[in-house]
C-alpha cells in the first residue's frame, strides 16, 4: 500500500463522491498503528466483492451474510480514506483506488499464507544448538551410538561438545552453560535433574607386556601394589570416586599417577606404565585389536552407573529435550 493519494490523477468529476471518503489515514512504509485496524477478512472480503462483482455472490462465496460484507467493505474504505469499489445497478467494480489497492491485498495475503507455512515447516524441521557435555571416559559410547542416530534425524540441529572432568561438567550444569550432561555417578544432586542410563562394569586394563597380563587366576593382592593411572579432578564423585573407594575398603594407600583425560591415560597404558580400571566401552577397540588387556580380579567387582543429568529450573530447548529422549531411548536398557 506504497502510493500517495494526491498522485491519483482523478479529475474533479471522476471523483464525485470518492473525495468526501478521503480520511486523515496518510500511508507510509510501516504505518503499524494503522494497519493494525486492518482485518484480514476485510481484504479477503474486498478481493471476493472485486473478483465476483457482486456483494451477494462475494457473501455466498465466504459464507457470510451480505450486509456483513457490505460493512465490511465500508470499513476497509473509510481506513484506507478513499473509495476502492463503484457500485452500479447490474455489477461492482474496481475503482482507480481500487485497481491500485487489490494488486497489494493480493501480494499481502499471499505472503501471509506462506509465512503461516513456513512457520509450521519449521516447528516440524528442529534447528538451533545444543551443547552436551561428556566425561572423557563416557565419551566413546555417546558419539558412537547417539549422536549418529540423532544427527541423522535431525541434521540443522548444531549440536556442541564438551569434554571436561565431572566436576567441571556439574559446574557448568550449575551455571547453565551446557544443556545436559553424560556422568558417572555420584554427582551433587543439588538443583541437578539426574537420571540413571545404564550400568556397566569397570574392568581392570594393562599393556599385554605387563605382569598382570599373564596372571591367570588374578586377584587384589596381585594388583594393589601396581601404580593406579587415574583421572585428575578435584572433587570426590564420578568414576574416580568408585576407584579410590576400592582402595579404602581395602585400607591401602593409592600410589595415583594423575592424567588429565582418557587418551593421555591410554598412551600410558600402551607404554606399559601402571594399571586402570576402565569401563569396558571405552577401551573396546584396544581390546578388541589386542593392544590392551583385559583382566577380571576375582575378588574385586566394580561397576559405574552412568546418568544424564540436566539443570532442574532450566527449560530445555525442543531440540535439547528431543536429544535427552533419544539418549534415553538408545541408552537406557
Amino acid at each position: 500500500m506504497n502510493f500517495q493519494l494526491n498522485d491519483l490523477q482523478l479529475n474533479t468529476k471522476a471523483m464525485g463522491r470518492e473525495s468526501s471518503h478521503r480520511a486523515s489515514f496518510v500511508p507510509t512504509s510501516m504505518n503499524r498503528a494503522a494497519l493494525s485496524n486492518v482485518e484480514t477478512s476485510a481484504l479477503i472480503a474486498f478481493i471476493e466483492v472485486a473478483e465476483r462483482g457482486s456483494f451477494t455472490a462475494a457473501a455466498i462465496a465466504l459464507n457470510l451474510s451480505q450486509p456483513t460484507v457490505s460493512q465490511q467493505i465500508q470499513r476497509l474504505e473509510r481506513l484506507v480514506g478513499i473509495k476502492l469499489l463503484h457500485r452500479r445497478s447490474n455489477k461492482v467494480c474496481l475503482s482507480q483506488a481500487g485497481e491500485a489497492f487489490i494488486i497489494h491485498c493480493r501480494t499481502a495475503l499471499h505472503n501471509l499464507e506462506v509465512g503461516m507455512t513456513s512457520a509450521l515447516e519449521s516447528a516440524q524441521v528442529l534447528k538451533g544448538k545444543v551443547t552436551i557435555g561428556l566425561t572423557y571416559f563416557n565419551l566413546q559410547r555417546c558419539l558412537s551410538r547417539v549422536l549418529h542416530c540423532y544427527r541423522q534425524y535431525h541434521p540443522d540441529v548444531s549440536i556442541d561438545i564438551l569434554e571436561g572432568h565431572p566436576h567441571e561438567l556439574v559446574q557448568a550444569l550449575q551455571s547453565q552453560a551446557i544443556d545436559m550432561a553424560i556422568v558417572s555417578l555420584p554427582i551433587p544432586a543439588q538443583i541437578l535433574n539426574v537420571r540413571p542410563l545404564y550400568e556397566e562394569p569397570l574392568v581392570l586394563v594393562v599393556s599385554p607386556q605387563h605382569p598382570l597380563a599373564s596372571v591367570s587366576d588374578i586377584t587384589w593382592d596381585d594388583v594393589y601394589d601396581h601404580p593406579l593411572l587415574l583421572p585428575r579432578q578435584g572433587t570426590d564423585f564420578g568414576l574416580r570416586c568408585i576407584v579410590e573407594t576400592l582402595y579404602r575398603d581395602h585400607q591401602t594407600p593409592v600410589d595415583a599417577v594423575e592424567v588429565n583425560g582418557y587418551e593421555s591415560l591410554r598412551q600410558l597404558l600402551l607404554h606399559n606404565y601402571g594399571i586402570a580400571f576402565l569401563p569396558r566401552s571405552q577401551a573396546q577397540k584396544d581390546l578388541e585389536e589386542q593392544r590392551l588387556v583385559a583382566k577380571y580380579p576375582a575378588d574385586i567387582s566394580l561397576s559405574h552407573t552412568v546418568a544424564i543429568a540436566t539443570h532442574s529450573k532450566q527449560t530445555l530447548s525442543t531440540a535439547a529435550q528431543n536429544l535427552a529422549t533419544t539418549i534415553l531411548q538408545l541408552l537406557t536398557p
